[in-house]
This record gives structure tokens, sequence and C-alpha cells, in this order.
């Protein structure tokens, strides 16, 4: 064995150890072996902190969600020629926010002495590898008693976890309206040993010791309701407001009728409104909320939300000189909207949620239309821009899940519920119930049926009345399809070997409107198309005419001209009929008579097969499948194709 080499650190590493770590990631003992706990060392582990009078005490178990919190930022600052000088400005820093209060006792303080010479720490600290520098801010900081017994206590916490005595030093701050402690922990142990503290304990631990301790101090936190900084601010509806709303009923809000924990963020919350004009000031305290406050914001939010996007999305396209033609469309059932592709990103944060989806309207407009998921929009994956795209709106229907909802609630006495469900439908997943039951969550909070205690739902007999009329509050009064009517653009189509988009204009031209930029580009392209298939003799009259043989001629050059680009590389080209299997690589896509078709390449041949909308996320994965009835059912992986009789 090598020897030790004084030139080197001598490092000391923490385990993680289970069996006496009161955390599963606390750091631990050294490689030596760890001496077991005697009788007064239990005793100070097992002491209480937050009694009073030296009494012990039983507490209740502290509710899930309810401790306190705190937070704790660790920085390891390595050592360094400046260490010193560094050291100094932070202590320079520390001090000058303990001096502002104008504290009696602006001092640094240790585990035993009130007051420390951070000179001489800095000094110290010098020699070491390293050291860490610890911010600790409780929420309630300024409920605890006394700031420094807290921080005292916690670091003794820290200890017991790494089984060693720390070197610290630390100044309390409450300049800043939320009392905190700045502490310094040197980088070694006592041995002289470099300290090592593990990822989770720094990540974890530290902040658990520190929660723990400032619950058993103050006991369990008051309710709250989380909010995030941009929700105070935001120009549509949040849970704040929801709030607001229920605790005026008749119009009329005081704010010291809300809970204690609401004050701070009620009022600021209330100020922003009061500055947009959605709620007016009657006296202090007092705020006038008006009765459709809730449709107001959700309508401003939607609408800036749908403009913050739509911008987006035109940025870096054609169209960015063209904003002042974009405004929102609402889709109507039955309503047929035809246009260029421009772009679709989602509304959310939520990749899987509303999508909006922006064309460049036949009629002159610049439209954004709002598609509720996103495996609505799946057909446009790797579409290219200017591609011809159809948006119909269907009258809303109930959906499947309601319909489930409203069977299991007959059976159950007109109550919803995970044991009823899973007692009409045992082959039910857990998961397929957990969605029926988030559904009733959202219909609950917008009254379409009634939560109850025990997590149960009152179903009444008009629910699919009043879930559909939720979801045309939310998602508008038609159900969007979405369909690629081509995807080339129309200049593209004017030489396309094809049977185009522009081709079905032929015979009903007078019949559609074309206005704007896009309909211009369409009508000049339609004089471009006729000339060029007048060469090629195909259709007849003056405007052109196409007629059913003239069709499958353009289709029949289109197949063509498909197969041989895919078998430029001597494989053979087919294309799967019903009921016939297919193995391979999914290769890319491909548009014939303006349908979609997946390339399955196998080893030996081509495979053109009815191309699934989210296929796109597969591209160079081995398939199988079959199709049946026009469509395809893809499985995807080798060990997929034994099932089906396949090989590659």
């Amino acid at each position: 064995m090598v020897g030790p080499n004084d030139d080197m650190p001598d490092f000391r590493p923490l385990l993680t150890t289970g069996r006496d770590a009161p955390y599963p990631w606390a750091a631990a003992k050294t490689l030596e072996a760890r001496p077991q706990f005697s009788v007064s060392r239990t005793r100070v582990r097992v002491r209480h902190f937050a009694t009073r009078g030296g009494l012990a005490q039983l507490r209740a178990p502290v509710p899930k969600g309810a401790g306190r919190r705190v937070m704790v930022k660790v920085r390891v600052i390595k050592t360094s020629p400046t260490t010193r000088t560094v050291l100094a400005t932070h202590f320079c820093y520390v001090r000058r926010g303990m001096e502002a209060e104008g504290q009696a006792d602006a001092a640094f303080f240790s585990r035993d002495d009130d007051v420390v010479d951070t000179a001489a720490f800095s000094r110290d600290c010098a020699g070491d590898r390293h050291h860490f520098r610890l911010v600790v801010n409780p929420e309630d900081g300024t409920d605890l008693p006394d700031l420094r017994a807290y921080g005292r206590e916690f670091l003794a916490r820290v200890e017991r976890d790494l089984d060693t005595p720390l070197h610290w030093v630390a100044g309390a701050h409450f300049d800043t309206g939320r009392p905190h402690l700045h502490m310094v922990i040197r980088g070694c142990g006592s041995d002289g040993r470099a300290l090592l503290l593990t990822r989770d304990y720094i990540k974890h631990g530290l902040r658990s010791q520190a929660e723990t301790l400032a619950t058993e101090l103050l006991g369990p936190g008051r309710p709250r309701l989380i909010v995030q900084s941009r929700d105070l601010i935001a120009d549509g509806f949040t849970a704040l407001d929801r709030k607001l709303i229920e605790a005026a009923p008749q119009g009329a809000l005081d704010v010291r009728e809300l809970p204690e924990h609401l004050h701070a963020v009620a009022l600021r919350r209330l100020v922003h409104l009061e500055t947009g004009g959605w709620v007016s000031r009657r006296r202090d305290g007092h705020w006038k909320v008006p009765a459709g406050l809730r449709d107001q914001l959700q309508v401003f939010g939607e609408h800036e939300a749908r403009r913050r996007v739509a911008d987006k999305i035109l940025w870096p396209t054609e169209w960015s000189h063209d904003r002042a033609r974009l405004e929102p469309v609402l889709l109507q059932p039955g309503a047929r909207l035809i246009g260029a592709f421009v772009g679709c990103e989602p509304l959310s944060r939520f990749p899987d949620g509303p999508q909006i989806l922006i064309l460049d309207l036949e009629d002159g407009r610049l439209g954004h239309v709002r598609i509720p998921q996103l495996k609505q929009v799946l057909a446009l994956d790797r579409l290219e821009q200017g591609a011809v795209v159809e948006v119909r709106g269907r009258p809303l229907e109930t959906r499947a899940s309601d319909q489930t909802i409203m069977a299991v609630s007959k059976e159950g006495g007109g109550v919803y519920s995970g044991e009823n469900h899973r007692a009409s439908r045992p082959t039910d997943s857990p998961a397929f119930i957990e969605r029926h039951l988030q559904r009733l969550r959202m219909m609950g909070r917008e009254g379409a049926c009634a939560a109850m205690e025990d997590g149960s739902f009152v179903i009444p007999e008009d629910y699919a009345v009043r879930a559909l009329r939720v979801d045309a509050a939310r998602n508008g009064p038609a159900a969007p399809e979405v369909r690629v009517l081509d995807g080339r653009s129309v200049n593209e189509q004017v030489t396309a070997r094809a049977h185009t988009y522009l081709d079905t204009l032929m015979g009903d031209r007078g019949q559609r409107p074309l206005q704007g930029p896009f309909g211009k580009r369409v009508s000049d392209a339609l004089a471009r198309r006729q000339g060029v298939l007048e060469r090629w003799g195909i259709g007849s009259g003056h405007p052109r005419v196409l007629g059913p043989m003239d069709a499958r001629v353009l289709t029949t050059m289109e197949i063509q001209t498909v197969f041989e680009a895919l078998g430029a590389e001597g494989k053979p080209v087919f294309m799967a009929g019903n009921g016939e299997g297919f193995a391979g690589v999914y290769a890319s896509r491909v548009r014939i008579d303006r349908q979609a078709f997946a390339v399955i390449e196998g080893r030996h041949s081509i495979t053109l097969v009815p191309w699934k909308a989210g296929l796109e996320a597969g591209r160079g994965l081995t398939m199988t499948g079959i199709v049946r009835d026009g469509a395809t059912d893809f499985r995807v992986g080798l060990q997929a194709a034994r099932g089906l009789g396949l090989e590659l």
C-alpha cells in the first residue's frame, strides 16, 4: 500500500449509514469503527429542545403539509490565496445587515460564545480545503422567540447527523422583514480531516432538520395558499382570486375577515386588480368585487395568453410583418376554416394542454384558433409552413368519461367514488379511475357536481348538460377537427404531379370567397395550375374542370413519383392492403392523394401503410403492425413481431 503523503490533504469521507442515522440521506460516520452511544449521548439525542421548564410533553403528529417551511441555501467555497479577504468581505456584509436594525448585540456568535472574533476564524479557514456558507431563512422567523438559540440547536442536530463537532460562526439578520441566519462552517472536523457532506444531505437533510426544528418550536404551520409571485400580478384568473370571490358573496370584501395568512397576499393582489380596473377600493380594508370578476379575468387572461403565444409563433415566419391582421377566431359548430399553416404552440407551460394554431385564412384573416388538446393537432407534426390545413367545428358531445361517471353514479345511488367505480367495473385500471376523479374535481370547482369530504361526488341528474356547459365555457362552443388538405404550399402545388388542393377548387371557384394575401395567392396559383394541366392534357373547358377520371390520372402520377423516389436504392415499394402485415423501421412520411402514409423500410422492401397522428416521435424505431379497414395497428419493437408472426 502507498503510505500517506504529507503534501496531500487528509480527507474524511462521510458515508451514508442506515442503522442509527436519523434520516436516510444523512451524512454519517468515518471509515473508523463508530463507538456505541452512551446513555448520556442517547438522552441528549432524544431531549426535547422545544419544551418549557425542562418538562417533556406529548405532541400530536404534524399533519402532512403543515410543517413550517425553511429555506436553506448552501455554498461550498474552495480555499484560495484570497480566502481571508473574501471571508472578511462576507463578514462585513453580514455585520452591516445586523447593524442596520440597530441591534444592541450586533455580533457574530458560535456554539459557546455570544461574541466571536471573525478575523481569527478567517485565519483558521484559510488552512482548510474549503468552507461552507449557509443562509437559514425560516418562513415564520418573526415568530421564533430566539433566533440565535434556533441556529445553535439546528447546527447541534447537524453535528449529531454527521457524528462530528463543527466549527462555525453565525450572524442574525433582521433588516429584511424576515429574520434569517448567515452561517459559516469550517471545512474540517475536530480531528483536522476534511469535512465532506453528501449531495443528498446538502439538498434535503439540512432543510429537513431546519423545518423539523421550526415545527417543534412553533407547532404545525397555519393552512396557507401557495401563491407564486407571478400569480399576484397575473392578468388572469388565479386560485387566490377564487378565495377573494368566495369571501365576497355580496360583492363586498373585508380583508380583515380573511384568514390571517392571506392578508398580505390578498392586499397585493387587490391592488393589482384595482390598477387594472377590475375591483375598486371603498375604504381602508374594504373592497368592491363585481359579480362577474371571474369571467372578466378568465376572458382577459385567455386573450393575453393567446396574443403572447401568437406573437411567439409569428416572429420567425414570413408572416412576422402581418401582426395587424392577427385576430382570434371562435370556432362555431358547422364552421369550416381553411388556410395556410403558420404554426402551432402550447398555450400554457403544459405541452399536452391547449394549443394555439395560426392559419392564414382564405377570407383574409390571420386567425389563431384555440385547440383544447395536443392530440387534436398531432396531424400537424413536422408539417411545413404554407401547407393547406382545414379546421372543422363539430357540435360538442358528452364525453365518454362523463357517460361512465353517470352510469357508475346511477348504480351508487347518485354518488360516484373510486370504490363504486371499482365495484361496478372491476376490470378498469386504477389510473383509468383516477382520470375520472380528476375530471370530477375540476367539475366540482365549476359547480357541475358536489364534492364530499370523503372524496366522493354527488352527481346530479343533469350532470351531462352541466359538463357540456363547462366544456363550452372553457374550450368554445365547438369541438375542432384538424385535417391537412395538402402538405405542399400553393406555389408547390402548381407544378406537382399529383392531385392537389388547387385541383379541388377548379369546379367551385365562384362559390368560395378568396380574399387577403392567401386568397390572392390561391387565385394566382389556380390560374397557373390551369395552364400546367392544359399542357398535360388533363381536364377540359375554360376555366379548367377536372372529372373523376382526371383525378385518378393525377393520383396515379403521384403514386409513380413517390414510388420512384422511394425505390431509388433498388428496394421494391409496396402499399399494404387490408389485412396485410408489415415490419421494418419507420423512416418518413409521404402523402398520396392528400392522404398521409408511413414509410416502413424493411430489410428487402419498403411498405407504405396509413399514417397515424403521433407516429413522428417514433422515427427510426423498428415497428410491426397490420392494416385493418383502412387504419394501421402499429406495434413497436422486435418482440411484437413474433406476436404477429412477422420477421424482419
